[in-house]
């Protein structure tokens, strides 16, 4: 009888130790794509297709800076390398506290080191109880953590300085915006609370614009009143139609860059 129990002990034993290290097999795997894609975006600048979406927003802010009169320096320097370091970074800790995770799980397991499985444990559960508790809060409270990156969105936004403006801030949510043809995280309303209203008279543009040149679904042309008109009359023009989901019954894009939320979006319009 002892000696059957000391079988199935073994063999349960056994199983397990496959199992936590086909587990730590697979994050090993999740740990080298986040560092993989870490180094990708420290170097975007160099991806062919990256390049490309790079060169054809600064040609559209460079025509647009020319036709309203308005400065067009710091667009030839502007890189999108600039704005994903922060992620690249974050990706690669990610991966690399991963990979010792993995490690950890991979030496405890096939070693019989008590020490690292009782580690390992301990990280998995705090894991496990972060999850279950985001999980939480997405189905029982969305609109707390959305509504935290919105307020971080608006908040950047605040920077913003419009056209002819070097600001790196400035140029990364014309970027955004071109690319995803959106206006503003909720809508244009977003930059009556900006820093500046250098945007609302780029150039020799008067009166003030209520809404930037960048939200225009069709860009002006030259800085004459008729040409930027879409910028100065979109308060009444969005109201009526705001309901209404196609793009291009809008005189400034309805939608805000809050589509950034939603990573399938987000990658559809990058395409």
């Amino acid at each position: 009888m002892a000696s059957s129990k000391n079988i199935k002990m073994g063999i349960i034993t056994s199983l397990g130790r496959c199992l936590v290290t086909l587990l730590n097999i697979f994050f090993l795997i999740i740990s080298l794509v986040l560092t993989a894609a870490g180094v990708i975006a420290f170097y975007a600048s160099d991806i062919s297709f990256i390049k490309t979406m790079e060169e054809k927003i600064r040609e559209s802010l460079k025509l647009m800076a020319e036709n309203t009169s308005t400065g067009s320096a710091g667009i030839d320097d502007f890189s999108i390398t600039e704005f994903m370091g922060g992620i690249g970074m974050a990706l690669i800790i990610s991966g690399c506290c991963l990979l010792i995770l993995s490690f950890f799980g991979c030496c405890g397991a096939c070693c019989k080191f008590k020490t690292l499985i009782f580690t390992y444990a301990v990280i998995i559960t705090v894991l496990l109880v972060a999850e279950i508790i985001v999980i939480i809060l997405l189905y029982a409270a969305p609109d707390t953590i959305i509504g935290s990156i919105k307020n971080v969105l608006l908040e950047s936004l605040k920077g913003y300085k419009g056209i002819g403006s070097s600001d790196a801030t400035t140029l990364g949510w014309m970027f955004v915006m071109e690319q995803m043809k959106c206006c503003g995280v909720n809508s244009y309303l977003d930059f009556s609370t900006t820093n500046t209203d250098d945007w609302k008279h780029p150039g020799t543009i008067t009166p003030d614009l209520d809404a930037p040149l960048m939200c225009c679904i069709e860009k002006p042309t030259d800085d004459t009143v008729l040409a930027t008109s879409c910028a100065r009359t979109p308060l009444v023009i969005n109201e009526k139609v705001k309901i209404v989901m196609n793009k291009q019954q809008y005189v400034v894009f309805g939608e805000g860059c809050k589509l950034l939320l939603d990573p399938m979006q987000t990658i559809a319009c990058i395409k």
